[in-house]
Formats: C-alpha cells, sequence, structure tokens
C-alpha cells in the first residue's frame, strides 16, 4: 500500500465519532444496487441530452462515449492506487482508510464493504463532471461523461460480482476474478485493475499470475 501500513485487526468502519456513520452504513449491502440505478439513469439521460440537446452526429456521440469510457478505467486505476490505499500514522487517516477501504481488505467476502455510498461518491462524481466541462466544454461533455458514468457501473457491478460469487458467471472473465482475488490475498500493492489489467500492465504494477 502507498503510505505508512495500517492497523492489521478490523474495525467497524468509522470516521471521526467513536459510533460508525449509521446513515452511511447501515444499508451498505445494498449500495451497488442503489449505485447501479442512480449512475445508470444519470448516464442515460446525459447520453440522450447529447443526442436531443446538443444535437451530435452518431459517430462523434460514439466517441466522446468511447474515450469516457477509457477514462474510467484510468481514473478507476489512480484512484484505487493512489487514494484508497493511501494510508498514514496519522489516527484520521487510519479512521478514513478503514471506512473508504480498509475495511473492505479486512474482510473482503462482507459485501456490506464492498461498494462506497453515493453520499461519498456523488461530490467526487461532481468533481470529475466539472473538470471535464472545463476540458471538453458543453456539447461534448455530456455523451463523455455518459461513457464515464456507465464505466463506473460496470466497474461497481464488476467488483461486486467478483466478491459475491466465486467464479465468473462467463469464462472471458475469468481473469478479471483471478486478477483482483490475487490483489487482495495475494498482492495487495499490485494489480489494481478491476474491471481491466491495462493499466497495471502500462504502470508496472501488473505481475505474470503464479
Amino acid at each position: 500500500m502507498a503510505g505508512k501500513p495500517r492497523k492489521d485487526r478490523f474495525s467497524y468502519p468509522q470516521v471521526f465519532f467513536k459510533q460508525p456513520w449509521e446513515w452511511l452504513s447501515r444499508y451498505r449491502d445494498i449500495n451497488t444496487y442503489v449505485v447501479m440505478v442512480f449512475y445508470g439513469l444519470i448516464s442515460t439521460g446525459m447520453l440522450i441530452y447529447a443526442w436531443l440537446g446538443q444535437g451530435l452526429s452518431g459517430w462523434v456521440m460514439g466517441a466522446l462515449f468511447l474515450g469516457g469510457l477509457l477514462t474510467w478505467t484510468l481514473a478507476e486505476y489512480i484512484l484505487h492506487r493512489f487514494v484508497l490505499h493511501y494510508v498514514e500514522d496519522s489516527p484520521i487517516i487510519q479512521r478514513w482508510h478503514n471506512f473508504m477501504h480498509g475495511a473492505h481488505h479486512d474482510v473482503p467476502r462482507d459485501l456490506r464493504f464492498v461498494t462506497a455510498s453515493p453520499f461519498i461518491t456523488l461530490p467526487i462524481a461532481l468533481l470529475f463532471w466539472g473538470l471535464f466541462w472545463l476540458l471538453l466544454g458543453w456539447t461534448w461533455v455530456w455523451a463523455f461523461y455518459a461513457g464515464f458514468g456507465i464505466g463506473y457501473v460496470l466497474y461497481e457491478y464488476v467488483h461486486y460480482a467478483i466478491h459475491r460469487y466465486p467464479h465468473p458467471p462467463f469464462p472471458f472473465l475469468r481473469g478479471l476474478w483471478q486478477n483482483h482475488n490475487l490483489h487482495h490475498f495475494k498482492a495487495p500493492e499490485k494489480r489494481f485493475g478491476v474491471t481491466t489489467t491495462l493499466w497495471d500492465r502500462i504502470f508496472g504494477t501488473y505481475e505474470v499470475s503464479p
């Protein structure tokens, strides 16, 4: 992990108070479904708006959508490697890390800790939208961000499915199942990609399976 090692024993996720944030934690086992519907509808709405409201041609929309999808895979890698795996000796950092990701690594089969609450992810999503709007402009940002959002939805589904089911539903997904389980149980400082191993291979955090 980046930074200094965290404590090894499991503790229920909490940040600033002695008791857990129940309003964020109580329903975390259904967060994956909530997130998929919530961001799926938003992304679909953005795609429709790009088509009807901005008058983009089909190939332009397709290129922007695929660009957003690819950009998500890079964001997934960066956030997982440098944000979710960042930990220091500071008690606040330790608690924040435990709330965001540490508990998930301690008990990877506990589905309560697989998906972050929309209360946490929505402000981050808005920041990304603002960044892409500044870079791409009003006309192009909608189709691009629709691809980015669908990429996030696919990530949450794949991540949930890997932790929910011991075997992939389709043979071509076997590599992703193996890759992420190796990240959890053998190499937590490698294999940060969940939906793809592309960026691990590019940035040198992929290793050949034993």
